[in-house]
């Protein structure tokens, strides 16, 4: 990689790196083209390849980007907060996320295809890395907050295997990209979480 593309500004580099998460959010590796990655971020096919040697380079460092610095603060921020309660934690962590979102559109659905899709350019040790990220984070939230307000028998990892899937799903379904479209999703989200909360809690604490 060009050691040129760091020097730019961050808002151009947010640009150049929301563009193409958004291309490669919307259609596989092999599918996505640099010349549309270049037309959305405003610069020429030449000067793309100029901070990146080629698509798959640009690609790598997109998820290295996404996973270790924007996903790894994600996870810090949220388990930050005071909250110990397991579902308030988890609305306050969106707050978080919107941050996030606002600043990279793209960047959750993007994760979310370059983890499933079969013909991205990750290894199984690179996809190793986004497991072992959300196993570590899954524990620490476990540890941190009141899983003892749960009914006998619960297993609050189970719950958060649960909502992940539920939220990967309607992600995928609706194809949300921009903050508005991630917070009216958030809503629906919210709505069945809750359900959960009624169901799942001891009823002292629904």
């Amino acid at each position: 990689m060009n050691e040129k593309f760091f020097s730019l500004p961050k808002e151009r580099k947010d640009l150049i790196r929301n563009s193409a998460m958004l291309e490669f959010g919307e259609n596989t590796f092999q599918k996505t083209s640099a010349d549309a990655i270049a037309k959305r971020a405003g610069v020429s096919k030449g000067l793309l390849f100029h901070y990146f040697k080629d698509k798959r380079e640009l690609y790598l460092y997109l998820y290295d980007y996404a996973l270790n610095v924007c996903l790894r603060k994600f996870v810090a921020q949220t388990y930050a907060l005071a909250e110990t309660d397991f579902f308030a934690l988890l609305e306050l962590g969106h707050q978080t996320k919107m941050e996030m979102v606002r600043r990279h559109p793209g960047l959750f659905r993007f994760v979310m295809r370059t983890y499933y899709e079969r013909d991205s350019v990750l290894t199984p040790k690179l996809r190793q890395g986004l497991d072992d990220l959300m196993e570590q984070a899954t524990e620490e939230f476990i540890r941190r907050v009141d899983v003892w307000k749960f009914k006998e028998g619960v297993d609050p990892r189970q719950v958060i295997r649960l909502l992940t899937l539920m939220s990967e799903g309607m992600l995928a379904r609706t194809g949300a990209s921009t903050a508005q479209e991630i917070e009216a999703l958030y809503q629906e989200y919210l709505a069945y979480a809750d359900m959960l909360r009624r169901h799942l809690y001891k009823e002292e604490y629904v």
